[in-house]
């Protein structure tokens, strides 16, 4: 099978990869199956980690709902614009967080390069805060009686 892609590698849907991926989990899903590669060579099957298979159940849950897959390696470096454009912040907003340390970079010359796992990381430490900020004024709230 032909696999569309564009110039920066992303996997674009097509309305045929789209009903392979929902025929893939739907069969995942009746018969809790676990991925096993085979090896050409000697027929050996190869079982993968979890990790790995719920990787590919992923990427089969995106590809199934028309939606575009890329994967990315993790040291791989952004422009401060493509890293506040991942982050969906501003620009100067970007910079503030990398001057006040919260972000770490590098300078290529003039320029400033941030990793992608820094940038995930960050992401998902803000996610954390806020999750934990939300469960404080639920618990406030309840104690106080101030309701919804």
């Amino acid at each position: 099978m032909a696999i569309p892609r564009n110039d920066d590698e992303t996997l674009l849907p097509n309305p045929r990869l789209m009903a392979h991926a929902r025929e893939l989990l739907q069969h995942l899903s009746d018969n809790g199956a676990r991925f096993v590669l085979w090896d050409k060579d000697d027929g050996q099957p190869i079982e993968l980690s979890e990790e790995i298979f719920e990787l590919l159940r992923n990427i089969l849950i995106d590809l199934s709902q028309n939606r575009a897959v890329q994967i990315l390696p993790h040291d791989m470096e952004l422009t401060t614009n493509q890293a506040a454009e991942f982050l969906q912040v501003s620009r100067p907003y970007l910079i503030k967080l990398i001057d006040g340390e919260k972000l770490p970079c590098r300078l290529v010359g003039t320029h400033r390069r941030i990793r992608l796992i820094d940038l995930m990381n960050y992401r998902s430490k803000g996610a954390q805060d806020s999750k934990a900020a939300r469960e404080q004024i639920t618990k406030d709230a309840e104690k106080f009686g101030w309701g919804y």
